[in-house]
């Protein structure tokens, strides 16, 4: 790498941004959406099986659609929802503070390079290379940028602090001009709110 196209940040590693980080990753947020067609379908399966087992009961023919019975299995789903993403936030974010331990307690000291001459970032902490193409989403919040390549479970993640020293915010927007001149990588902007 050339000196002149090569930018070096080194930050810390904030326990709540990072599980913030873990939690927003696609991956994370594809898990959720099977949470809630589990729930779909268990409910489903539950109102189809309480029919069945009362016509049986009751020696009649079964009603599938038994309006009292569709209300109380909808506000089912909406508290069996609540309660099981409620549980799988918990989850989530216990798992996040157990990779932040595992990771940063540490070290505590996030190495980073931004090489614009070839749009490729090299995390020296893990010693990964990530080109900056399609592939890559940026999460703008107030305080940080999320950023994650790839969707699956190879996906790879960091996130670079919007705020610190004038040396890291000079940086940090040359690198951010660098990737949005490329019109490859993906932004969004996000509220804090999660």
């Amino acid at each position: 790498m050339s000196n002149d196209s090569t930018i070096t940040l080194q930050y810390p590693i904030e326990k709540e941004e990072y599980i913030k980080l873990f939690s927003l990753s696609p991956m994370i947020r594809k898990l959720k959406y099977f949470v809630i067609v589990a729930n779909i379908l268990l409910t489903v399966i539950a109102y189809f099986f309480f029919q069945f087992v009362s016509a049986l009961r009751l020696k009649e023919e079964m009603v599938l659609f038994d309006l009292d019975f569709i209300i109380f299995c909808t506000i089912s789903f909406f508290i069996l929802c609540a309660y099981t993403l409620y549980k799988y936030k918990k989850i989530i974010n216990k798992q996040g503070e157990e990779i932040y331990e595992e990771r940063y307690s540490d070290e505590g000291i996030f190495n980073l390079e931004y090489d614009k001459s070839i749009g490729e970032f090299l995390i020296k902490n893990r010693n990964q290379k990530l080109p900056a193409d399609n592939q890559m989403k940026i999460l703008k919040t107030e305080r940080t940028l999320f950023v994650y390549w790839r969707k699956g479970m190879k996906g790879k993640m960091f996130m670079l602090p919007r705020y610190g020293d004038s040396d890291h915010v000079s940086k940090l927007n040359v690198i951010l001009n660098d990737l949005q001149s490329r019109k490859k990588v993906k932004f969004k902007e996000i509220t804090n709110k999660i």
